[in-house]
Protein backbone atom coordinates (compact mmCIF):
# COMPACT_ATOMS: atom_id res chain seq x y z
CA UNK A 1 0.00 0.00 0.00
CA UNK A 2 1.58 3.26 -1.12
CA UNK A 3 1.10 6.69 0.35
CA UNK A 4 -1.14 9.18 -1.42
CA UNK A 5 0.89 11.60 -3.60
CA UNK A 6 0.38 14.61 -1.36
CA UNK A 7 1.17 12.61 1.78
CA UNK A 8 4.18 11.00 0.13
CA UNK A 9 5.51 14.37 -0.96
CA UNK A 10 5.05 15.69 2.55
CA UNK A 11 6.82 12.67 4.01
CA UNK A 12 9.67 12.88 1.48
CA UNK A 13 10.22 16.53 2.36
CA UNK A 14 10.28 15.65 6.07
CA UNK A 15 12.75 12.82 5.49
CA UNK A 16 14.99 15.19 3.51
CA UNK A 17 14.97 17.65 6.41
CA UNK A 18 15.76 14.89 8.89
CA UNK A 19 18.63 13.59 6.79
CA UNK A 20 20.05 17.08 6.46
CA UNK A 21 19.82 17.66 10.21
CA UNK A 22 21.59 14.33 10.79
CA UNK A 23 24.36 15.29 8.38
CA UNK A 24 24.71 18.68 10.05
CA UNK A 25 24.77 17.16 13.53
CA UNK A 26 22.18 19.73 14.56
CA UNK A 27 20.59 17.95 17.53
CA UNK A 28 18.33 20.83 18.44
CA UNK A 29 16.96 20.82 14.89
CA UNK A 30 16.53 17.03 14.97
CA UNK A 31 14.56 17.22 18.22
CA UNK A 32 12.37 20.01 16.90
CA UNK A 33 11.61 18.05 13.73
CA UNK A 34 10.41 15.12 15.79
CA UNK A 35 8.33 17.30 18.10
CA UNK A 36 6.72 19.01 15.11
CA UNK A 37 6.25 15.88 13.01
CA UNK A 38 5.85 12.92 15.40
CA UNK A 39 2.25 12.41 14.32
CA UNK A 40 3.18 12.37 10.64
CA UNK A 41 6.12 10.02 11.22
CA UNK A 42 4.00 7.47 13.06
CA UNK A 43 0.87 7.63 10.91
CA UNK A 44 2.76 7.41 7.63
CA UNK A 45 4.81 4.39 8.75
CA UNK A 46 1.99 1.95 7.97
CA UNK A 47 1.51 3.44 4.49
CA UNK A 48 5.05 2.89 3.35
CA UNK A 49 5.70 0.08 0.84
CA UNK A 50 7.11 -2.96 2.61
CA UNK A 51 10.42 -2.67 0.76
CA UNK A 52 10.98 0.85 2.08
CA UNK A 53 10.25 0.13 5.71
CA UNK A 54 13.68 -1.17 6.81
CA UNK A 55 15.44 1.94 5.52
CA UNK A 56 12.90 4.23 7.15
CA UNK A 57 13.20 2.28 10.40
CA UNK A 58 16.97 2.69 10.25
CA UNK A 59 16.54 6.42 9.68
CA UNK A 60 14.21 6.75 12.68
CA UNK A 61 16.50 4.62 14.81
CA UNK A 62 19.45 6.87 14.03
CA UNK A 63 17.36 9.95 14.67
CA UNK A 64 16.20 8.70 18.06
CA UNK A 65 19.82 8.24 19.05
CA UNK A 66 20.37 11.97 18.62
CA UNK A 67 17.23 13.74 19.83
CA UNK A 68 16.57 14.96 23.35
CA UNK A 69 14.44 13.24 26.00
CA UNK A 70 11.32 15.29 25.37
CA UNK A 71 11.38 14.51 21.65
CA UNK A 72 11.99 10.79 22.29
CA UNK A 73 9.08 10.74 24.74
CA UNK A 74 6.77 12.41 22.22
CA UNK A 75 7.74 9.94 19.52
CA UNK A 76 7.39 6.95 21.87
CA UNK A 77 3.84 8.06 22.71
CA UNK A 78 3.05 8.07 19.02
CA UNK A 79 4.49 4.61 18.43
CA UNK A 80 2.94 2.97 21.51
CA UNK A 81 -0.45 2.22 19.96
CA UNK A 82 0.76 1.04 16.54
CA UNK A 83 0.04 -2.64 15.97
CA UNK A 84 3.32 -3.10 14.08
CA UNK A 85 5.62 -0.12 14.47
CA UNK A 86 9.18 0.23 13.22
CA UNK A 87 10.86 -2.65 15.08
CA UNK A 88 14.38 -1.29 15.66
CA UNK A 89 13.10 2.11 16.70
CA UNK A 90 10.38 0.70 18.91
CA UNK A 91 12.78 -1.55 20.80
CA UNK A 92 15.33 1.21 21.19
CA UNK A 93 12.77 3.56 22.72
CA UNK A 94 11.21 0.82 24.87
CA UNK A 95 14.67 0.14 26.30
CA UNK A 96 15.50 3.82 26.75
CA UNK A 97 17.30 4.64 30.00
CA UNK A 98 14.78 7.42 30.59
CA UNK A 99 11.66 5.75 31.98
CA UNK A 100 9.48 8.60 30.74
CA UNK A 101 10.46 7.64 27.19
CA UNK A 102 10.15 3.89 27.62
CA UNK A 103 6.96 3.80 29.70
CA UNK A 104 4.30 4.27 26.98
CA UNK A 105 5.78 1.46 24.89
CA UNK A 106 6.36 -0.84 27.84
CA UNK A 107 2.78 -0.35 28.99
CA UNK A 108 0.96 -0.49 25.65
CA UNK A 109 2.98 -1.61 22.64
CA UNK A 110 1.72 -5.03 21.51
CA UNK A 111 4.61 -5.85 19.17
CA UNK A 112 7.26 -6.24 21.90
CA UNK A 113 7.99 -9.96 22.51
CA UNK A 114 8.02 -11.54 26.00
CA UNK A 115 11.78 -12.21 25.98
CA UNK A 116 12.49 -8.53 25.30
CA UNK A 117 10.07 -7.46 28.04
CA UNK A 118 11.60 -9.91 30.52
CA UNK A 119 15.02 -8.47 29.75
CA UNK A 120 13.76 -4.94 30.43
CA UNK A 121 12.23 -6.17 33.70
CA UNK A 122 15.63 -7.51 34.71
CA UNK A 123 17.88 -4.62 33.69
CA UNK A 124 15.55 -1.61 33.73
CA UNK A 125 14.79 0.65 36.65
CA UNK A 126 11.81 0.51 39.00
CA UNK A 127 9.88 3.01 36.85
CA UNK A 128 10.35 0.71 33.84
CA UNK A 129 9.00 -2.20 35.87
CA UNK A 130 6.02 -0.17 37.06
CA UNK A 131 5.14 0.58 33.44
CA UNK A 132 5.52 -3.07 32.46
CA UNK A 133 3.28 -4.21 35.31
CA UNK A 134 0.14 -2.72 33.73
CA UNK A 135 0.57 -4.36 30.30
CA UNK A 136 -2.27 -6.59 29.13
CA UNK A 137 -1.57 -10.31 28.86
CA UNK A 138 1.66 -10.45 30.83
CA UNK A 139 3.30 -13.86 30.45
CA UNK A 140 4.84 -15.68 33.43
CA UNK A 141 8.34 -15.14 32.01
CA UNK A 142 7.79 -11.40 32.40
CA UNK A 143 5.97 -11.47 35.74
CA UNK A 144 8.67 -13.74 37.21
CA UNK A 145 11.29 -11.11 36.39
CA UNK A 146 9.10 -8.29 37.69
CA UNK A 147 8.48 -10.06 41.00
CA UNK A 148 12.12 -11.05 41.35
CA UNK A 149 13.58 -7.64 40.58
CA UNK A 150 10.78 -5.27 41.58
CA UNK A 151 9.68 -3.91 44.91
CA UNK A 152 6.32 -3.89 46.65
CA UNK A 153 4.87 -1.18 44.41
CA UNK A 154 5.59 -3.28 41.33
CA UNK A 155 4.08 -6.37 42.94
CA UNK A 156 0.94 -4.48 43.99
CA UNK A 157 0.52 -3.04 40.51
CA UNK A 158 0.98 -6.49 38.99
CA UNK A 159 -1.69 -7.89 41.28
CA UNK A 160 -4.06 -5.12 40.18
CA UNK A 161 -3.58 -6.35 36.60
CA UNK A 162 -6.15 -9.09 35.89
CA UNK A 163 -4.22 -10.14 32.75
CA UNK A 164 -0.98 -10.89 34.58
CA UNK A 165 -0.19 -14.61 34.79
CA UNK A 166 2.12 -16.08 37.43
CA UNK A 167 4.28 -19.17 37.58
CA UNK A 168 4.71 -21.11 40.84
CA UNK A 169 8.06 -19.32 41.25
CA UNK A 170 6.41 -15.93 40.78
CA UNK A 171 3.64 -16.82 43.20
CA UNK A 172 6.23 -17.83 45.78
CA UNK A 173 7.90 -14.46 45.38
CA UNK A 174 4.59 -12.68 45.86
CA UNK A 175 3.86 -14.66 49.01
CA UNK A 176 7.26 -13.63 50.37
CA UNK A 177 6.56 -9.99 49.54
CA UNK A 178 3.16 -10.23 51.26
CA UNK A 179 4.91 -10.80 54.58
CA UNK A 180 6.54 -7.38 54.22
CA UNK A 181 3.92 -5.39 52.32
CA UNK A 182 0.33 -4.86 53.36
CA UNK A 183 -0.63 -3.71 49.86
CA UNK A 184 0.65 -6.98 48.39
CA UNK A 185 -1.12 -9.05 51.07
CA UNK A 186 -4.52 -7.52 50.36
CA UNK A 187 -4.30 -7.79 46.59
CA UNK A 188 -2.83 -11.28 46.56
CA UNK A 189 -5.56 -12.60 48.85
CA UNK A 190 -8.21 -11.40 46.39
CA UNK A 191 -6.63 -12.80 43.22
CA UNK A 192 -8.98 -15.38 41.68
CA UNK A 193 -5.95 -17.35 40.46
CA UNK A 194 -4.48 -17.69 43.97
CA UNK A 195 -4.50 -21.35 45.05
CA UNK A 196 -7.13 -21.46 47.83
CA UNK A 197 -4.79 -23.02 50.37
CA UNK A 198 -2.82 -19.75 50.59
CA UNK A 199 -5.73 -17.44 51.40
CA UNK A 200 -6.14 -18.28 55.14
CA UNK A 201 -2.52 -17.32 55.85
CA UNK A 202 -3.00 -13.97 54.11
CA UNK A 203 -6.18 -13.34 56.12
CA UNK A 204 -4.31 -14.20 59.32
CA UNK A 205 -1.54 -11.79 58.36
CA UNK A 206 -4.07 -9.00 57.73
CA UNK A 207 -5.75 -9.70 61.07
CA UNK A 208 -2.39 -9.70 62.89
CA UNK A 209 -1.51 -6.28 61.46
CA UNK A 210 -4.85 -4.89 62.58
CA UNK A 211 -4.44 -6.42 66.04
CA UNK A 212 -0.95 -4.98 66.49
CA UNK A 213 -2.13 -1.48 65.66
CA UNK A 214 -5.27 -1.78 67.80
CA UNK A 215 -3.32 -2.88 70.84
CA UNK A 216 -1.15 0.20 70.48
CA UNK A 217 -4.19 2.50 70.27
CA UNK A 218 -6.26 0.81 72.98
CA UNK A 219 -3.60 0.02 75.57
CA UNK A 220 -5.07 2.52 78.06
CA UNK A 221 -8.69 2.10 77.11
CA UNK A 222 -11.37 0.73 79.44
CA UNK A 223 -12.35 -1.60 76.57
CA UNK A 224 -9.12 -3.60 76.17
CA UNK A 225 -10.50 -6.26 73.80
CA UNK A 226 -9.17 -5.46 70.36
CA UNK A 227 -9.84 -8.99 69.15
CA UNK A 228 -13.54 -8.61 69.83
CA UNK A 229 -13.56 -5.24 68.07
CA UNK A 230 -11.95 -6.80 64.98
CA UNK A 231 -14.60 -9.53 64.91
CA UNK A 232 -17.46 -7.08 65.46
CA UNK A 233 -16.36 -4.93 62.55
CA UNK A 234 -15.77 -7.96 60.32
CA UNK A 235 -19.21 -9.38 61.11
CA UNK A 236 -20.79 -6.02 60.38
CA UNK A 237 -19.04 -5.54 57.05
CA UNK A 238 -19.92 -9.03 55.84
CA UNK A 239 -23.59 -8.82 56.88
CA UNK A 240 -25.89 -9.30 53.86
CA UNK A 241 -27.71 -6.25 52.50
CA UNK A 242 -31.15 -7.06 51.03
CA UNK A 243 -31.38 -6.43 47.29
CA UNK A 244 -34.25 -3.92 47.58
CA UNK A 245 -32.20 -1.93 50.08
CA UNK A 246 -29.13 -2.00 47.85
CA UNK A 247 -31.18 -0.96 44.80
CA UNK A 248 -32.02 2.34 46.51
CA UNK A 249 -28.36 3.34 46.18
CA UNK A 250 -27.91 2.70 42.45
CA UNK A 251 -28.52 6.28 41.32
CA UNK A 252 -26.35 7.73 44.12
CA UNK A 253 -23.53 5.33 43.27
CA UNK A 254 -23.69 6.36 39.60
CA UNK A 255 -23.87 10.04 40.56
CA UNK A 256 -20.78 9.88 42.78
CA UNK A 257 -18.77 7.88 40.25
CA UNK A 258 -19.55 10.37 37.49
CA UNK A 259 -19.46 13.65 39.38
CA UNK A 260 -16.44 12.78 41.53
CA UNK A 261 -14.43 10.68 39.09
CA UNK A 262 -11.26 12.70 39.69
CA UNK A 263 -11.45 12.62 43.50
CA UNK A 264 -14.12 11.35 45.94
CA UNK A 265 -16.22 13.84 47.91
CA UNK A 266 -14.54 15.14 51.03
CA UNK A 267 -15.86 15.62 54.55
CA UNK A 268 -17.20 19.13 53.89
CA UNK A 269 -19.28 17.92 50.96
CA UNK A 270 -20.54 14.92 52.93
CA UNK A 271 -21.61 17.15 55.82
CA UNK A 272 -23.53 19.35 53.38
CA UNK A 273 -25.34 16.27 52.14
CA UNK A 274 -26.03 15.25 55.74
CA UNK A 275 -27.75 18.60 56.28
CA UNK A 276 -29.93 17.81 53.25
CA UNK A 277 -30.54 14.23 54.48
CA UNK A 278 -28.98 12.78 51.35
CA UNK A 279 -28.01 9.54 53.09
CA UNK A 280 -27.59 7.48 49.93
CA UNK A 281 -25.20 10.04 48.44
CA UNK A 282 -23.15 10.13 51.65
CA UNK A 283 -22.73 6.36 51.80
CA UNK A 284 -21.85 6.18 48.11
CA UNK A 285 -19.28 8.91 48.72
CA UNK A 286 -17.80 7.05 51.70
CA UNK A 287 -17.56 3.85 49.65
CA UNK A 288 -15.75 5.69 46.88
CA UNK A 289 -13.32 7.38 49.25
CA UNK A 290 -12.53 4.18 51.15
CA UNK A 291 -12.21 2.06 48.01
CA UNK A 292 -15.00 -0.17 49.32
CA UNK A 293 -17.96 -1.70 47.59
CA UNK A 294 -21.32 -0.24 48.60
CA UNK A 295 -22.77 -3.21 50.57
CA UNK A 296 -20.20 -3.12 53.42
CA UNK A 297 -20.73 0.63 53.88
CA UNK A 298 -24.51 0.23 53.91
CA UNK A 299 -24.14 -2.63 56.39
CA UNK A 300 -21.96 -0.44 58.62
CA UNK A 301 -24.55 2.34 58.54
CA UNK A 302 -27.44 -0.03 59.24
CA UNK A 303 -25.76 -1.86 62.13
CA UNK A 304 -26.84 -1.24 65.70
CA UNK A 305 -23.17 -1.22 66.76
CA UNK A 306 -21.49 1.91 65.28
CA UNK A 307 -17.94 0.52 65.47
CA UNK A 308 -17.60 -0.29 61.77
CA UNK A 309 -19.03 3.07 60.70
CA UNK A 310 -16.71 4.86 63.13
CA UNK A 311 -13.73 2.93 61.76
CA UNK A 312 -14.57 3.82 58.16
CA UNK A 313 -14.74 7.52 59.01
CA UNK A 314 -11.65 7.24 61.19
CA UNK A 315 -9.75 5.60 58.35
CA UNK A 316 -10.73 8.51 56.11
CA UNK A 317 -9.80 10.96 58.88
CA UNK A 318 -13.26 12.52 58.74
CA UNK A 319 -14.41 14.51 61.77
CA UNK A 320 -16.64 13.47 64.64
CA UNK A 321 -19.29 15.95 63.48
CA UNK A 322 -19.86 13.89 60.32
CA UNK A 323 -20.09 10.64 62.27
CA UNK A 324 -22.58 12.23 64.67
CA UNK A 325 -24.66 13.47 61.73
CA UNK A 326 -24.72 9.94 60.31
CA UNK A 327 -25.84 8.52 63.65
CA UNK A 328 -28.75 10.98 63.67
CA UNK A 329 -29.67 10.04 60.11
CA UNK A 330 -29.61 6.39 61.13
CA UNK A 331 -31.27 6.50 64.56
CA UNK A 332 -33.07 9.85 64.68
CA UNK A 333 -32.53 12.83 66.93
CA UNK A 334 -33.09 10.67 70.01
CA UNK A 335 -30.16 8.35 69.26
CA UNK A 336 -29.29 6.41 72.41
CA UNK A 337 -26.56 7.89 74.57
CA UNK A 338 -24.81 4.50 74.70
CA UNK A 339 -24.63 4.37 70.89
CA UNK A 340 -23.31 7.93 70.66
CA UNK A 341 -20.81 7.27 73.44
CA UNK A 342 -19.47 4.10 71.83
CA UNK A 343 -19.17 5.78 68.43
CA UNK A 344 -17.35 8.72 70.00
CA UNK A 345 -14.90 6.46 71.83
CA UNK A 346 -14.17 4.45 68.68
CA UNK A 347 -13.62 7.62 66.68
CA UNK A 348 -11.42 9.14 69.36
CA UNK A 349 -9.35 6.09 70.24
CA UNK A 350 -8.65 4.57 66.83
CA UNK A 351 -5.86 6.19 64.87
CA UNK A 352 -6.26 6.36 61.09
CA UNK A 353 -3.93 3.40 60.39
CA UNK A 354 -5.59 1.29 63.06
CA UNK A 355 -9.05 2.09 61.69
CA UNK A 356 -8.00 1.30 58.12
CA UNK A 357 -6.49 -2.02 59.11
CA UNK A 358 -9.62 -3.08 60.99
CA UNK A 359 -11.75 -2.24 57.97
CA UNK A 360 -9.30 -3.96 55.61
CA UNK A 361 -9.56 -7.22 57.51
CA UNK A 362 -13.35 -7.18 57.55
CA UNK A 363 -13.55 -6.22 53.89
CA UNK A 364 -11.01 -8.87 52.92
CA UNK A 365 -12.98 -11.52 54.73
CA UNK A 366 -15.96 -10.42 52.66
CA UNK A 367 -13.94 -10.61 49.45
CA UNK A 368 -13.20 -6.95 48.72
CA UNK A 369 -10.44 -4.39 49.08
CA UNK A 370 -10.47 -1.33 51.34
CA UNK A 371 -8.25 1.75 51.43
CA UNK A 372 -6.12 0.34 48.58
CA UNK A 373 -3.98 3.42 48.04
CA UNK A 374 -3.33 4.46 51.64
CA UNK A 375 -0.22 3.76 53.74
CA UNK A 376 2.16 2.93 50.91
CA UNK A 377 3.47 -0.64 50.84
Amino acid sequence: MTARPSSRAQLDALVARIEQALRDGDRARQSQLVLDSADLLTKRWSRLPLAEKPAFDALLHGLCGQIDTNARKTFAEGLADLRLGPPRTTRALAGDAAAAVAAPLLARCTSLPPDFLADIAERGGEAHRLALAVRPDLAPAVTDALVRRGGARVAARLLDNPDARFSPEGLGGLLSQARESEAVTLRLALRPDLPPEHRPALLDLTRARALTELRFDLHRNDDPDPERLIETVAETLTAPVPEPRLARFASSDAFVRQRFAAAPPGAIQLERWAGLRRTEDILAGLASAAGLKLPPVIAAFDAADPSALAAILGGLEHPWSLLKALLILRHGEDVAAATTGLAYERHRRLGPLSARRVIRFGALRGGCLAFPDADGG
